[in-house]
């Protein structure tokens, strides 16, 4: 039944757009009759366009009866808007007059399509958008960050295929994940919510480091990274990706879009993929294999479907809901799924099912004021095995927000509103990671301890912020809030502050800072955990975790040879916490501990970007990271185990004219990185290593090939499995991760759109 639903969805989506009227023509200069190749061809009215090839012909799609008016344009030409009627015509030709308009609109627009700096947002902003994530594999979120310096992406163990991120030093718990400005990936989806979220669906990633405003609740501490998905009214018709790697993993994407009427949009989303057709064992013992799959066996299905509403000058309404199923089984090669629970052979597994809703409305409150409201929801179900410890998982949560901005005299404003929250989560662990082991069991904990697993939170707040401006030169907001968290009885005051100074035309200073909390989930949070042999001590209960954080950053533009634009950025933050919960790894090796931080732990975090078009078509990214993050740890200030503390980054990215061939190559230099005490034979600190990933890219009229390489220089982790020899005993352990675990890795795809 699935098959035959999938089948019928595709022949619909390619029956529209296949169904649709055409009108084709050719773009000529009028001046010298030449063919203007890469000219926008839109319609006035319905929403549509597409792009002249290179040699100016076009073919656009006529959806309705109402599209009779194409609009032309090309930089450096005046527009056109051409009456075509309502007949069909297959021989248009249209001529634009030459003008004296600038260039440098070309050369912003092309930086747009990859990764950019924001100029004019308040917080400090880094952008990667769609034409950007083409220039990488991307199949997923947790894939998507590899051009950027400020996001560090690896394997939470080396066994589950489970990724997980890095912002200033500090893992991705205590950032943000937002979708479209409300909140997303958190709680019991932080494991494995990175693969939730393909590629091809997203429009736009941007980051942004440090606290963010109250607006967006109290959680922040290190920054925010909010997703953009395709906009029906803006996006192709029909859209078709598919992938494959060299180790048989396959993908599958498709995007439909319709525009009802001149208000009403619509889009289907659905990505599949499937890893299950061979295990393969490369990794350990000199490239010999170590009996372990290196990566497990992986299905998923992911569908969504939104709706945008939009009166001009009126009530806009955006409504998406998302279903994720995905199955994963590793382990060891001979592992099969009616093994579990076998203490002879170590295997892993698990299903997980994700719904996720959210409608977010606004309308005009008079000329200078606004309403809007959010509201999202979420239910997230795990069961999942990691040889003989078995975790289950389940959380609802459900979020409202109600905001007003209105205008004071001045040209200055104000934010306003109230927010609600109620989160459900219950996390079961029967643990015995070795036989002989004393099992850990979450219903036989003391009822004290047992809370740090089911929690029920019930957060109602309030804030307000107060926006100041001086012309375009200065811009400040301050902020503060008030939450209630029932579950730990705390009143919760946040006060968040930013600022943005344009000192000259193409000198901007930005700060901010401000306090951050957040609810830790120890299993959820450090998931990787599971994958060892290590018995997981609570010795006490656990509080909310509660930082500072502030920084600086200042971007300079330049104007170089050729009219190009050269970017300068530096930024310094800094991260001290109040309250942590600490794990502590180095103790002892066959143990973790979980405890209140007792003592200091800080992060300091500063980087350089310098991004340049020496000559055209040609973009060169460089930048450099350091990172000191350290940690209190029985007593002893100690740095922070598995953290980079410097980084490197050179991204060069060609293209030739009219875009026809795309060249990237991304080359990172990773640090070293403590190792904790008494792990295995590796003792202090890993080498440091380069991981280097490249792509070809060719594009065509409607589709684009590409074919690519992941890991260029083949390096590895040596020993990603500690004792894959002894399994079930005290000297397993999977979850020392440092490096890349998974070798050199090709892979091919294809990408079609109809406009």
């Amino acid at each position: 039944m699935k098959k035959i639903l999938l089948f019928a969805f595709i022949a619909f989506s390619a029956f529209g757009a296949f169904s649709q009227k055409k009108i084709s023509g050719v773009v000529y200069d009028k001046v010298n009759k030449e063919t203007l190749p890469s000219a926008n061809v839109y319609w006035l009215k319905g929403g549509g366009g597409v792009i002249s090839d290179i040699e100016g012909r076009f073919t656009i799609n006529r959806r309705y009866d109402y599209q009779t008016q194409l609009v032309v344009s090309f930089t450096g030409y005046a527009s056109d808007t051409v009456d075509v009627g309502t007949s069909l015509s297959d021989s248009l030709r249209i001529y634009l007059q030459p003008t004296a308009q600038s260039l440098s609109v070309v050369e912003i627009r092309d930086r747009i399509k990859s990764n950019y700096l924001s100029k004019t947002s308040l917080e400090q902003k880094e952008i990667i958008s769609a034409e950007g994530l083409k220039h990488l594999a991307c199949c997923n979120l947790g894939e998507s960050f590899e051009s950027s310096a400020s996001v560090d992406v690896g394997y939470s163990d080396a066994v589950s295929g489970s990724k997980q991120i890095q912002l200033l030093g500090l893992t991705g718990v205590y950032s943000q994940i937002l979708l479209e400005n409300m909140p997303f990936l958190r709680g019991l989806s932080a494991p494995f919510g990175l693969s939730y979220v393909p590629g091809n669906w997203m429009e736009s990633i941007s980051v942004s480091k440090g606290v963010a405003t109250v607006k967006h609740g109290y959680e922040t501490i290190t920054g925010i990274i909010d997703l953009e998905y395709d906009k029906p009214q803006k996006a192709d018709a029909f859209a078709f990706n598919m992938y494959m790697n060299n180790e048989l993993k396959t993908e599958f994407n498709i995007k439909a879009n319709a525009i009802l009427n001149d208000r009403l949009a619509t889009g289907f989303f659905a990505y599949g993929t499937y890893n299950g057709f061979k295990a393969f064992d490369h990794l350990g013992n000199g490239g010999k294999g170590d009996g372990f799959m290196d990566y497990p066996k992986q299905t998923q299905i992911n569908v969504a479907n939104r709706w945008n509403y939009e009166v001009e000058d009126g009530l806009c309404s955006q409504t998406l809901i998302n279903y994720t199923h995905e199955e994963r089984l590793g382990g060891q090669m001979s592992f099969e799924k009616d093994m579990r629970g076998n203490d002879s052979i170590y295997g892993l597994g698990g299903r997980t099912d994700r719904i996720h809703f959210f409608t977010k409305n606004g309308a005009p409150l008079g000329n200078t004021s606004s309403f809007g409201t959010q509201l999202s929801a979420t239910y997230f179900e795990q069961d999942a095995y990691y040889g003989l410890s078995n975790y289950k998982g389940r959380e609802g949560d459900i979020y409202a927000n109600v905001l007003v901005n209105a205008e004071v005299r001045g040209g200055h404003s104000v934010d306003f509103g109230a927010s609600f929250r109620y989160t459900d989560i219950r996390e079961d662990l029967y643990s015995m990671p070795y036989k002989g082991a004393s099992p850990f069991e979450t219903a036989g904990l003391d009822e004290n301890l047992k809370a740090d697993f089911y929690k029920q939170e019930i957060i109602p707040g309030v804030f307000g912020q107060f926006s100041f401006k001086y012309d375009k030169i200065f811009l400040a907001t301050l902020g503060l809030r008030y939450d209630y968290n029932s579950f730990y009885e705390r009143h919760i005051v946040t006060p968040r502050l930013h600022f943005r100074w344009q000192i000259t035309d193409d000198l901007i200073l930005r700060g901010a800072g401000g306090k951050g909390f957040r609810s830790a989930n120890i299993i959820a949070d450090n998931f990787g955990i599971l994958a060892s042999s290590r018995d997981i001590i609570l010795e006490q209960k656990l509080d909310m975790e509660e930082a500072y954080n502030g920084g600086l950053n200042l971007s300079q533009t330049i104007t170089i040879w050729g009219g190009r634009v050269m970017t300068i950025a530096l930024d310094y933050y800094h991260t001290n916490f109040v309250n942590q919960v600490v794990m502590d790894l180095d103790r002892d090796a066959g143990k973790v501990f979980f405890y209140n931080l007792d003592g200091r732990s800080y992060s300091n975090a500063a980087q350089l970007d310098i991004r340049i078009e020496p000559i055209e078509r040609f973009d060169v990214t460089i930048a450099g990271r350091y990172n000191d993050v350290k940690t209190t740890y029985h007593g002893q200030l100690m740095e922070k185990p598995y953290v980079s503390k410097w980084k490197g980054l050179l991204v060069l990215s060609y293209r030739t004219k009219y875009d026809k061939w795309m060249f990237d190559l991304t080359t990172q230099f990773n640090g070293r990185q403590r190792i904790p005490l008494n792990v295995g034979q590796m003792q202090g600190y890993a080498d440091p290593y380069i991981y280097m990933l490249g792509q070809i890219t060719r594009k065509f009229k409607n589709f684009d090939v590409y074919v690519g390489v992941e890991n260029i220089t083949n390096y590895v982790q040596q020993e990603p499995i500690i004792g894959a020899d002894e399994i079930f005993t005290s000297k397993f352990d999977a979850s020392v991760v440092y490096a890349p675990v998974m070798g050199r890795l090709f892979y091919a795809g294809l990408r079609w759109n109809i406009k």
